[in-house]
């Protein structure tokens, strides 16, 4: 294993991917300083951040369990400089005071000002998360430069790797558009008709579909969505969230649910069309220059916010216009890439 560097910042990250990738993002301004970064949380969270370019190093809850002293003596023995508690939870910064942690950041709900030399509210504000996270940040670090986009990200070279001997045995070196099905709710999901609509306009301009996904659902929308159309390469659940990353730095475009691959898909600069249903798009959608969000603006119940879905129907979801899905993909699409190992601009 990496030693993790000495004097660190311990960056917590919650348990929800999305959050731990906008999280990422929002900490460009520190990260140009120089000051080495550990990515710290829930293992398949953290494990995305192993070798990239976003973190100096990443340290995965014990599996034994998260006792306050077992927290406390992983910081002591880095010697961490702080403490970052982006997950909303009270127990880093404890365990960071515990620690005789010198800095330590949270928010500002719940007793967290009790235990944070510098805390933020949360709820207080009507912001962007990564606006909400910027802010907590330069509570300690005021001095960080501003308007500073986030660097595009990299996962380590062995999963890039994986992914390039995997395109090259489905000779899909001459461009891609990747469909990402999931969503960690059932109302941020699209059903299969748009879907397969999609697929058969990629298939008249010649463009290769390939879907994304994880868990059973996606898996058995996956199966269908293969079975209706010709050439699509079905790859739910066979790639690990890095080789994931990677393989949309080399698509020509994306177009997902609400979910943490859009996420991802906008920290790797792929172009990405993004299909939101009850999520408040302010406070959560990925950004970039390359990003198109599509929402319904016809409903007066959005943006809802719930689990569920009390509307007939659901047509913030079932009733998603296809046609300005497509516009907006040809809007971003980037050129096919180099036949002769050429990357994408």
């Amino acid at each position: 294993m990496t030693e993790l560097p000495k004097g660190a910042v311990w960056v917590r990250l919650p348990r929800f991917i999305g959050d731990g990738i906008m999280i990422s993002q929002s900490l460009e301004p520190l990260r140009q300083t120089g000051v080495p970064l550990v990515a710290w949380g829930p293992a398949k969270v953290v494990e995305l951040y192993r070798g990239s370019n976003a973190f100096d190093g990443v340290q995965a809850d014990e599996p034994a369990g998260r006792s306050l002293g077992v927290l406390a003596r992983t910081l002591r023995r880095a010697r961490a400089a702080a403490v970052i508690s982006f997950a909303r939870s009270l127990r880093p910064l404890l365990a960071g005071l515990v620690a005789g942690v010198p800095l330590r950041l949270g928010w500002k709900e719940g007793g967290g000002w009790l235990l944070a030399t510098h805390h933020h509210p949360w709820w207080q504000t009507n912001l962007h998360h990564m606006d909400r996270y910027d802010g907590l940040l330069r509570k300690a670090y005021p001095h960080l430069p501003t308007d500073v986009p986030p660097s595009c990200f990299r996962p380590r070279p062995e999963a890039e790797a994986v992914v390039a001997e995997l395109l090259r045995s489905r000779q899909l070196d001459s461009g891609f558009v990747v469909l990402a099905l999931g969503g960690n709710e059932w109302n941020k999901r699209m059903e299969s008709g748009p879907w397969i609509d999609l697929i058969h306009r990629l298939e008249a301009d010649g463009l290769p579909a390939i879907l994304m996904g994880h868990g059973p659902d996606d898996q058995q929308l996956g199966e269908e969505l293969q079975a209706e159309t010709n050439g699509t390469v079905n790859l739910v659940g066979a790639l690990s969230l890095a080789e994931t990353s990677a393989l949309l730095g080399l698509a020509r475009g994306m177009v997902g649910n609400d979910s943490a691959l859009v996420h991802l898909a906008g920290a790797v600069g792929c172009p990405l069309v993004a299909v939101f249903g009850p999520t408040r798009t302010e406070w959560s959608a990925p950004r970039g220059p390359a990003v198109r969000i599509i929402q319904r603006k016809d409903l007066p119940c959005l943006p809802c916010a719930v689990h569920g879905c009390a509307v007939p129907g659901h047509p913030c979801m079932r009733e998603v216009p296809v046609d300005q899905i497509w516009q907006a993909l040809q809007e971003v699409l980037r050129p096919a890439p180099s036949l002769h190992g050429g990357s994408h601009a």
